[in-house]
């Protein structure tokens, strides 16, 4: 969920398992080995390869086993199998995760295990959500709300609401009740705008990046006339804000008002309207970007029109990126480097030759 902090054993998981083609039997036979290591770090290394075994009969045998993890004494290793398992889909594997949650202390497990209980569409799993929604920690609250609007029902609905009003406990950011708006942009219902306005004006969600972009979301889903709150919210000064407007334009089925702002007179605005069109995957503005990315009178504007062609993988970026390497601006050029050793595998530096040689390579194969 965006804004919830990311602690270190998610970012060693993700180093270990992003990415990881499906594994065979080699690999799973190596990660069964390792996760019943003695060293917690070799334990760590074989959730990463049992989390590859995406295919059967792999799939079933690696899930056991990291079922097992879970209750593992290491909570790097807690973390990482229930991330694991959300990675494989693990639906047999939520009552397990309901389990942990009943013994689970440690504030960088529970997150995790809350959301995977949404992700997984946990059956029975309301009471534990209940519970976690009065977490001392912020984090664990959102985390269960979160979970709350992936799963569904009267029950869920009930609790994202009573989390809207008193956010269970100190909430001085809106992390909780932003969670809250975006669980009702999922479940929520128009007679819940009600509760949300008073909620965001009483508390002062304005002040909060995360809540108006929160707001966003919502107000594209349940309000009966989002033109006008989301263009408002399509000027914020907080890009993250505005693009989430943007996006919120295509939801509400705005996609004529969404694809205007791309001419509008704000470059800040279209630019928050090329990142609702990357989002909402709009590649019928295909031909208004290419123009943008070489006509636009902004930089910043031509650049981002640049990576979302570039995104889509459209030919026609391609010579606009080698161009980007050979860039004056420091920042444009090294994210276009990075783009580029991701698109090809190659690395190059700052040679524009050698990359423009990758890329057609890459298309002739």
């Amino acid at each position: 969920m965006a804004g919830m902090r990311v602690c270190m054993p998610a970012i060693v998981f993700l180093l270990l398992c992003g990415g990881v083609a499906a594994a065979d039997a080699k690999t799973l036979n190596a990660g069964l080995k390792a996760i019943r290591h003695a060293e917690p770090a070799e334990r760590i290394r074989g959730v990463g390869l049992l989390a590859s075994c995406t295919r059967e009969p792999e799939r079933s045998k690696a899930a056991r086993a990291l079922q097992r993890a879970l209750f593992d004494g290491s909570a790097p290793i807690r973390h990482g199998a229930v991330g694991a398992l959300v990675r494989l889909n693990a639906r047999a594997a939520a009552g397990d995760i309901v389990r942990l949650l009943e013994v689970e202390r440690d504030v960088r497990v529970l997150p995790v295990a809350l959301l995977a209980l949404g992700t997984l569409r946990a059956a029975g799993a309301a009471a534990t959500l209940k519970r976690h929604a009065a977490h001392p920690d912020a984090a664990v609250r959102a985390a269960s709300v979160a979970a709350a609007g992936d799963i569904g029902g009267r029950g869920m609905r009930r609790l994202v609401l009573n989390s809207l009003r008193m956010a269970g406990g100190e909430d001085g950011t809106w992390l909780v009740r932003s969670a809250a708006l975006v669980a009702l942009s999922k479940i929520g219902r128009a007679e819940d705008l009600a509760v949300v306005q008073h909620a965001y004006d009483a508390g002062g969600g304005r002040a909060f990046w995360l809540a108006r972009a929160s707001l966003a979301r919502v107000v594209a889903r349940l309000h009966p006339n989002p033109q006008g709150p989301l263009e408002g919210l399509l000027v914020d000064v907080d890009a993250r804000v505005a693009v989430t407007a943007a996006k919120g334009l295509a939801d509400a089925g705005l996609v004529s008002v969404l694809l205007a702002h791309l001419g509008n007179t704000q470059a800040s605005v279209r630019a928050a309207a090329l990142g609702g069109v990357r989002q909402a995957k709009l590649r019928q503005a295909a031909p208004r970007l290419k123009h943008m990315a070489r006509r636009d009178r902004s930089r910043g504007v031509r650049w981002a029109a640049t990576k979302v062609l570039f995104a889509w993988d459209d030919p026609y970026a391609d010579a606009l990126m080698v161009d980007a390497v050979r860039s004056k601006e420091p920042a444009i050029w090294a994210e276009a480097i990075a783009l580029l050793a991701r698109r090809t595998g190659a690395t190059h530096a700052r040679d524009a030759v050698a990359w423009s040689k990758a890329l057609k390579a890459r298309r002739a194969r």
